[in-house]
Order: C-alpha cells, then structure tokens, then sequence
C-alpha cells in the first residue's frame, strides 16, 4: 500500500505554514508531502510510524520531518474510545527546502543547518536536552507574523542542528537511532550499507573501506553507534523488508529475497528479534488496520 499524498494548504506569498491543530485524534492514513515539518506534541499519546518503524510519542515530543517522508501520528485506543476527555493538540511548520536553501547556500555558518535538513529524510526525534528550549520556541512562533516566522524558523532549525546527537526515527537509510554527527568514516560505511545492504556484505570486506582491521573495527563501530556492525546490517535490511509489505505489500519471501536474505529461517528470526512479531504479524497488525482505515473513508 502506498502513503496518501497530502497537500498542505498554502496562503499567497506564503513560504513557512504555521498550524495549531484541537481535534479529537490526529490526521489518520499514513501520508507524505513535499513540505518539510515540524511537528510539537501539546497534548495526547500514541504511536509514530515513519517509513517502516513505529516508535510511542507523547506529550511535548517535537519532531522534524523530511520532504516526502511518509508518517502518521495514530492516538492510542483507549484515547479514540474517551474522546470527550482527552483532545490531540499539536503546533506544527511546514515549509519548503528551496527557500531556505536558496538564502542559505551562500553562509558557511549555515552548513550545520542544511546537514540537519538533510538528515531529516529519515525523521528526527528532538532530543531531551533541547526539547524544552524548542517547546517555548514553536508556541512563540504562532504569534509571530510573517518575516518574524522566517527568522524563528531559523532560530529553531540552529538549536537543533547544534546538538551533538541527532535522533533518527527510521531505520532505513541512517540505521541507528543517534548518531554523532561529522563522523566520516561511520558515514562511509552508512552510505555503503545503504546503497549495497541487497548484496552479501561482510565484515572484512567494511574493515578494509576504512583502513581498519576486522578488530580494530568492531570496537570503533560499537563505541560510535552503541550496537555491533552485524546488528547494524540486520537492522538495515528488516527495515527494508518492512518498508516492503508495508508500502509495496510484498509477500514474506519477496521481502525476504529483497532485502539481502537468501534464507527464510534467518530472515524469520531477525525480523522477530528486530520487530518483535513475525512477518506475518506484521502485516496484520500494521498494514491491514492502515487497510481498514481506508476502506471507511471511500
């Protein structure tokens, strides 16, 4: 099933959107839009996708989405069964790339800034340290006018682009959940995995594209990510698989063989230690309520 493509409303002359959303749950079918987002969570709980992983989100989370990245915001049931009580209240900016990049390509100071843009193709979690800071900084925005906007948008995308780690929502592409940003030789092998993860891939073969030994590696990678390159290349291709059966309703073996695996039985048994459900759970857990959605608002 492929994501709805949604068109965010736009004023004349405008070029940052600034909406306060009150309503008794979020805006449902998984969608995507050309505009870039950011999105505070004021009030309400539930479950983020984005692309092919699910991560909880509550109450003053803020998020930045990239361009055509596909999410939804779904609130928890027991908030759809008690409407009347609890409201999904959010603020959030959207805006286009090419504005800012075309004021900003010519300023040094701004690389950081268009690192961050680029890095939100995959979703960004603001991190606990600047949430509060970027909370008060996205309700004054409401009450700024146009011009102002523009600079506090700005302002926002710094302070986030400054912190020393960055938060990454989905797997599929930058395949771990923080990393440190200016890491070349992490980024290398980031870039090589995710363009190559359907070919047989090895350890030795990473070490020597870093100038490393197989040892010397494994301790620098796990000291740099948190986790072990073999995690990293699972976590990589379950991700694809996922996105698969839920964008493209590939079969489990399809994904399977599209994803890197020749092997069913290993391919089972890390997307259960990865997801925590079988493929086929999966699929009906995820894809057919999605389905069921739909079908209910044709």
């Amino acid at each position: 099933m492929q994501p709805l493509h949604f068109k965010v409303p736009r004023l004349k002359d405008e070029t940052i959107r600034v909406e306060c959303w009150e309503l008794d749950n979020f805006f449902e079918p998984i969608h995507y839009h050309e505009e870039f987002q950011i999105t505070l969570i004021q009030e309400g709980d539930g479950s983020l996708f984005v692309a092919e992983s699910i991560v909880d989100f509550k109450k003053d989370d803020v998020y930045l989405f990239g361009k055509n990245l596909p999410h939804v915001f779904r609130n928890n049931e027991y908030f759809l069964q008690n409407g009347i009580n609890k409201r999904a209240k959010a603020i959030s900016v959207f805006f286009n790339q090419d504005v800012l990049k075309s004021s900003l390509s010519d300023i040094p100071e701004s690389y950081n800034l268009q690192k961050l843009l680029d890095y939100s193709v995959y979703g960004i979690k603001v991190s606990e340290s600047r949430k509060t800071l970027i909370c008060e900084k996205l309700k004054e925005l409401t009450k700024k006018n146009a011009f102002e906007k523009y600079l506090g948008l700005l302002d926002i995308l710094e302070c986030v682009s400054s912190d020393t780690k960055l938060n990454f929502i989905s797997s599929l592409g930058v395949p771990i959940k923080s990393v440190q940003e200016n890491l070349p030789k992490i980024n290398l092998v980031f870039d090589y995995v995710r363009n190559n993860y359907t070919e047989k891939i090895t350890l030795e073969q990473i070490a020597e594209m870093v100038n490393m030994s197989p040892t010397a590696f494994c301790r620098y990678f796990k000291y740099k990510s948190q986790k072990t390159f073999s995690r990293f290349l699972i976590e990589v291709r379950i991700a694809n698989a996922c996105r698969l059966m839920l964008q493209n309703d590939f079969n489990t073996a399809e994904s399977c063989y599209n994803s890197g695996y020749n092997n069913l039985s290993n391919f089972h048994k890390h997307f259960k230690s990865i997801t925590g459900m079988t493929p086929l759970e999966f699929k009906s857990k995820i894809l057919n309520k999605e389905i069921k959605h739909l079908e209910k608002m044709v």
